[in-house]
């Protein structure tokens, strides 16, 4: 039997009730079997909302969220003991449209035990985190932390609260220390990497920018916003990659076309900036820079 979610309160109906649906199904990627209890965080950027409560795994790997608005949703799929991972969809509705399932693969942690009482302590802090209640949740987490300390990776939600807080002195202190563990998490690498970012270190932001692989990227802000970073530092060949990978996310991402133009301008893919430029300008006309895309576009194309 499929989980489905009712989304209710009545304020949350409003914000994010539509017509429309999501629906998926999570399997281990080594042995390509179901996971059951895997948490769907599915979040909705253009009004603030969450999809309360969050849809979760049955025992067939199969999840839904119904009744929904169309738009871009970032999605968070979470359980202790596996990697998790983000994702970036976009819901649409037609008549007679068959909605696509969303296949996600979870990679299992190695050397990670989790047992059922510390699941139990970790959904306290989960829910006291999606309340936005950051210093409660920082203190559940480590408490749980204190009872079972080779839990590790709880250290990436306390360094997620702290990031929240905008103390991300404190938010790298915590991330640093899953990454020594596991330095190839690729969602640690971009948190690392924003934290820096937004603590006003640029170098050691693009440091740790390098390292994420862009090919893993799923998930359209990570995407953008590694490209901003590559661009802002004059490296407009890397950061042309990101802005591709953002636009390919969510094809109908306006900014991420305007920067993608701006790019293939500097590197000299002039047919390929003007085709970029024309796609921003068919998404949002009436963006501030939307003069300045047509003002490119007619120059590059004068005979």
């Amino acid at each position: 039997m499929v989980l489905s979610v009712l989304l209710a309160p009545a304020l949350l109906l409003s914000q994010i009730r539509g017509p429309a649906k999501m629906l998926g199904i999570v399997l281990d990627q080594d042995t390509g079997a179901p996971i059951e209890g895997v948490t769907i965080k599915a979040y909705f950027k253009d009004t603030d909302t969450s999809v309360t409560p969050s849809p979760v795994t049955d025992k067939e790997g199969k999840w839904k969220a119904l009744f929904i608005r169309t738009g871009m949703w970032s999605l968070d799929f979470q359980k202790p003991g596996y990697l998790p991972q983000k994702l970036s969809y976009r819901v649409v509705f037609e008549m007679g449209f068959k909605v696509p399932e969303i296949e996600i693969r979870l990679k299992k942690m190695q050397g990670v035990v989790v047992k059922s009482d510390t699941l139990k302590e970790l959904e306290k802090g989960d829910a006291l985190y999606n309340e936005k209640k950051y210093p409660e949740a920082i203190s559940a987490y480590e408490a749980l932390l204190a009872k079972a300390p080779d839990f590790y990776v709880i250290k990436k939600n306390i360094g997620d609260c702290y990031f929240a807080m905008q103390n991300y002195e404190k938010a790298l202190e915590n991330y640093l220390q899953v990454n020594e563990k596991q330095p190839d998490r690729a969602d640690l690498l971009i948190a690392i990497a924003n934290a820096y970012n937004n603590w006003g270190k640029p170098d050691q932001a693009l440091e740790w920018y390098k390292k994420v692989p862009v090919t893993g990227i799923r998930d359209v802000n990570s995407a953008y916003n590694t490209g901003v970073v590559f661009a802002n530092s004059g490296n407009q060949a890397d950061a042309l990659k990101y802005f591709q990978k953002a636009v390919e996310i969510d094809p109908q991402f306006a900014d991420g076309y305007y920067q993608l133009g701006l790019c293939q301008v500097a590197v000299g893919a002039t047919p390929e900036a003007v085709a970029a430029l024309n796609k921003f300008i068919e998404l949002a006309p009436d963006s501030a820079d939307a003069p300045t895309a047509k003002a490119i576009v007619e120059t590059l194309t004068k005979k």
